[in-house]
């Protein structure tokens, strides 16, 4: 790894409303230096996202479930898409994104499991289920992976372990209209039935229970959370 590609996952990792266009700005300039003078690869620019997502998620974050960072990564993939410079080499980038995100997210739920002990090590991977989340309601993700995959795989095992159970939290407040216009209402109905179950269970948790996300009214997915999560 070139100095120049660790300067420009630094930049990704360091993303904030604050510093964005400024940062956009010093990507572009060195990542076209990177090209013409140091031969850094064509598909740097996913490498770039996908190295710095979690780091810069965490940085950002804030300390709960959502992180309110998360459309930064958006907004710069849809930018590169869209730059002169930048654009040549980010042919699909989102919709390339999102499906290394979903394969991870299929695969990792799973490791998790068989870890046995999954709660402080969900970090990451709240992380990209945030970004699914955010692809999902944007049409970067398929309508037969939201309608039949992500909610099921999630709710595949008898109980939900604790990644799952704020996966789920997680999908609902920021893709609830999403899924709800998707999936079956049977399989939507099945995850608050485990969430509700797991949170009595184990009231410590995450210090929560499903009351706790949906604080907020007048959104729809907010208002799709409070309907199922009581009824």
């Amino acid at each position: 790894m070139t100095n120049v590609d660790r300067t420009l996952n630094r930049v990704v990792g360091r993303l904030s409303d604050q510093n964005y266009s400024q940062s956009f700005a010093f990507y572009r300039l060195w990542f076209n230096l990177g090209r013409k003078h140091l031969q850094i690869p064509s598909n740097g620019i996913f490498d770039t996202i996908w190295n710095s997502r979690a780091k810069s998620l965490a940085a950002f974050g804030d300390g709960g479930l959502t992180h309110p960072s998360a459309h930064l990564i958006l907004r710069f993939a849809r930018d590169a898409g869209s730059d002169q410079i930048l654009a040549p080499h980010s042919s699909g980038l989102q919709s390339r994104l999102s499906a290394r995100l979903l394969r991870d997210f299929f695969n990792n739920n799973l490791e998790l499991v068989e870890n046995g002990k999954t709660r402080g090590n969900e970090g990451g991977f709240y992380a990209d289920v945030n970004l699914i989340a955010r692809w999902a309601n944007l049409g970067y993700v398929e309508e037969a992976t939201i309608r039949h995959e992500i909610l099921q795989s999630l709710i595949s095992h008898p109980t939900l372990w604790d990644h799952q159970a704020g996966s789920l939290i997680i999908l609902f407040k920021l893709a609830g209209a999403t899924f709800e216009a998707y999936a079956d209402p049977s399989v939507i109905d099945r995850c608050f039935e485990l969430l509700k179950d797991h949170y009595n269970r184990d009231s410590t948790g995450m210090g929560l229970t499903p009351r706790h996300f949906v604080q907020s009214s007048g959104s729809v997915k907010m208002g799709l959370v409070r309907v199922r999560a009581h009824t």
